[in-house]
């Protein structure tokens, strides 16, 4: 069971990441490119965002409050159904785990992508951050805020629903479990993040500022884990024998 789970925890990380790089650039750019009547010329998706970014290009003749649409819709249609999938997963739409990973690994890559580019790219603008702080859509404190406030709705709502998947296959029996499972899972902000210093102008500085902040979840979750995860049941149980 524990082998079969990882596996296919794993291949529905790698799977669900490329599919939110298609989400990104085609659901978000691309649709307000179609929608405001352009012509999507080239897309291009990586897999190692955000080391290397993926884009599309494209062509028309744009309003300039069309282009802000264009620019920020990535980000603004990965925001949307990571919300969608976020209450889905919480609301328990599925019984078996099978089939809660992918939903899992979409709204938490749904989420990241959004909150990791306005963070990231308040800290040192880049991609479609730095083009909409140039459009004055945002400013670095702007981006910053933002993505915490995407960051934080999510933080708790994905922590729950990752330990309803591992309660499933019976892999939380001990508080010590739990812990660790949380805190292994969080240390992929700081990754992400290592890969984005990789690719800064600056990346000692980066690493500095940015590390510093990416491993923030990894630490409330190893203290608040027991709190996120535990059922409605369990802190009944524990009030009565107090």
């Amino acid at each position: 069971m524990k082998i079969e789970f990882f596996v296919e925890f794993i291949t529905a990380a790698l799977l669900m990441k490329i599919a939110v790089e298609f989400i990104h650039e085609v659901m978000g750019h691309g649709f307000f490119v179609l929608l405001f009547g352009g012509r999507i010329i080239k897309i291009y998706l990586s897999i190692l965002w955000p080391y290397e970014l993926s884009y599309i290009r494209w062509s028309g003749d744009f309003e300039s409050w069309q282009i802000i649409w264009i620019e920020g819709g990535g980000i603004l249609v990965c925001t949307v159904i990571s919300i969608i999938l976020q209450a889905l997963l919480l609301s328990n739409v599925s019984k078996h785990w099978k089939a809660m990973i992918p939903l899992f690994w979409l709204a938490f890559w749904t989420f990241l992508n959004p909150a990791g580019y306005l963070i990231l790219g308040g800290i040192s603008p880049f991609g479609d951050v730095a083009a909409l702080i140039a459009r004055g859509a945002l400013t670095r404190t702007s981006s910053i805020l933002l993505g915490l406030v995407i960051f934080l709705g999510s933080f708790i709502s994905i922590s729950k629903s990752l330990c309803d998947i591992l309660r499933k296959v019976n892999m939380l029996r001990e508080p010590r479990t739990l812990r660790l499972s949380l805190t292994i899972f969080w240390l992929i902000i700081p990754s992400i993040t290592l890969l984005y210093c990789l690719r800064a102008e600056q990346p000692f500085q980066c690493v500095g500022i940015a590390g510093t902040l990416s491993l923030l979840p990894a630490i409330i979750a190893f203290i608040s884990s027991i709190l996120i995860c535990s059922e409605p049941s369990e802190r009944k149980s524990e009030a009565s024998d107090e």
